[in-house]
């Protein structure tokens, strides 16, 4: 009886995961980062909230509200690009806005617990975020006072 119990589960998971992959437009680089990206800022969020002795499972909640809200977006940007013809340019562009969106966040995460991050990278997660259909524009070569200071905290 356990053995068809897990064929169950494992048949109703693998069928949502297949499902969300088709709605999102497959899985390919940009869909794998924004996971990535979205997984690092919830658990460094999560590392904020315990380095300060403040961890509530509400927030955490919302946390998970917030992801679930980017991955309609996604979904909802698949469709536009399906009715409008376009390929992938929307949902390209809606995954490498919430990269960025992601990016910030992380970032500003990692300097709650003493973490630096170059400018530069800072800089291309505000430019994503800011107009994410925008190639993105390489820094100038890193000045020796921008690698000395240890970059943004």
């Amino acid at each position: 009886m356990q053995h068809n119990t897990d064929t169950l589960y494992n048949t109703i998971i693998g069928g949502g995961i297949s499902a969300l992959a088709y709605l999102i437009g497959g899985i390919d680089q940009l869909a794998t980062a924004l996971g990535i990206f979205m997984i690092s800022d919830y658990l460094t969020g999560w590392m904020v909230a315990i380095y300060r002795k403040n961890f509530n499972s509400a927030v955490g909640f919302r946390g998970i509200m917030k992801k679930t809200a980017m991955i309609f977006a996604v979904i909802m940007a698949v469709q536009l690009d399906l009715i409008s013809g376009g390929g992938q340019f929307m949902r390209n562009m809606m995954i490498m806005f919430l990269i960025g969106m992601e990016g910030i966040s992380i970032i500003e995460n990692l300097g709650h617990l003493g973490v630096n991050v170059p400018r530069q990278i800072s800089a291309v997660f505000a430019q994503l975020k800011e107009d994410p259909a925008a190639k993105i524009q390489p820094q100038a070569k890193n000045k020796q006072s921008d690698i000395e200071d240890g970059g943004v905290k």
